[in-house]
């Protein structure tokens, strides 16, 4: 399956987050030892972690840490990838297990997919967790809370939205945004087209059933950017009947690199009776990662739609 947070969980409630956290102890500079009373080891906390998840639905939310955080576990590769332009890679103790195994040339344990591991998330001692919205697991926040571990929620549904991201994150970890985001402006200002006949473009992440990127999406927005159409008319991450494929298929099919193979595509083609459809593969990492490279993705579509324009 695609490894991408967005799509895998695209069946799921879509949750609008925010920065939430309680008091944690804090991390002496330049050391990894914690600075708490000997009863809060962290033996202690894995050992509770299966009562602390029970009990997370009562846990209320505190108000956030007033230390800088410098032990961060993300959880989506997008995020990861926001931490890394922001010059925070060093910071990161774990990811999610779709997130690069080596940052900076330095092994980065992974604590799952979705929903993640907490007993591996714990024993990593964050002082700060960040995770996309999209497939938030509903009491993930709560269950961090009860183990004073700090929550940041990011929301990147549209391509606006990761700048935004960007600076949430600067915010939280004490740094500057500036130049990070305005990198990423830069970036998406040079793919910027206008086409005199804009080609039809559909992103498939799933084959079978088809999973597609809609409207108000971050792949619809670069669509739009470089100059192409969205061919899906319905919003966000839907499941797209064989029926709507055929009715309105578009001129141009990109698929994801890796989780989406050629043979599947030309499956689809075949199943739909449409076999003039151009099909393209496409870099994932660049276009089912609503991140800083973003902007790369719109270079790499900018070069497909110059070649195959009609």
């Amino acid at each position: 399956m695609i490894s991408f947070a967005f799509f895998a969980s695209s069946r799921e409630n879509w949750v609008t987050g925010h920065a939430s956290a309680v008091p944690h102890h804090e991390v002496q500079c330049g050391t990894d030892t914690p600075v708490c009373a000997p009863f809060c080891t962290w033996p202690l906390r894995l050992a509770l972690v299966a009562l602390i998840t029970l009990l997370a639905a009562c846990t209320a939310r505190e108000p956030a840490p007033q230390h800088t955080p410098h032990r961060i576990v993300t959880l989506a590769p997008n995020v990861t990838e926001m931490v890394l332009a922001l010059g925070c890679v060093d910071r990161i103790v774990g990811t999610d297990d779709f997130s690069p195994d080596v940052l900076n040339g330095r092994h980065v344990p992974h604590v799952g997919g979705l929903p993640p591991i907490l007993e591996k998330i714990v024993a990593l001692r964050p002082d700060l967790v960040i995770a996309n919205a999209a497939g938030l697991q509903p009491n993930l926040g709560r269950a961090l809370a009860a183990v004073h571990i700090p929550l940041l929620v990011v929301t990147n549904e549209r391509l606006a939205d990761i700048a935004k991201s960007m600076t949430s994150i600067a915010n939280a970890l004490g740094t500057d945004s500036t130049r990070a985001v305005a990198a990423l402006n830069a970036s998406l200002a040079r793919q910027r087209r206008t086409r005199p006949h804009p080609p039809r473009v559909m992103l498939a992440v799933w084959t079978d059933p088809l999973y597609v990127a809609g409207k108000n999406t971050f792949a619809g927005d670069l669509f739009a950017l470089c100059g192409a159409r969205n061919a899906v008319e319905v919003n966000g991450w839907p499941q797209y009947s064989l029926e709507s494929f055929v009715a309105n298929p578009p001129d141009l099919l990109l698929y994801p690199n890796h989780s989406v193979t050629p043979e599947a595509v030309r499956a689809l083609l075949a199943r739909a009776g449409t076999p003039k459809v151009v099909a393209i593969a496409v870099d994932e990492n660049l276009f089912t990662h609503p991140g800083p490279r973003v902007g790369e993705a719109g270079g790499e579509l900018n070069g497909i739609l110059d070649r195959e324009r009609p």
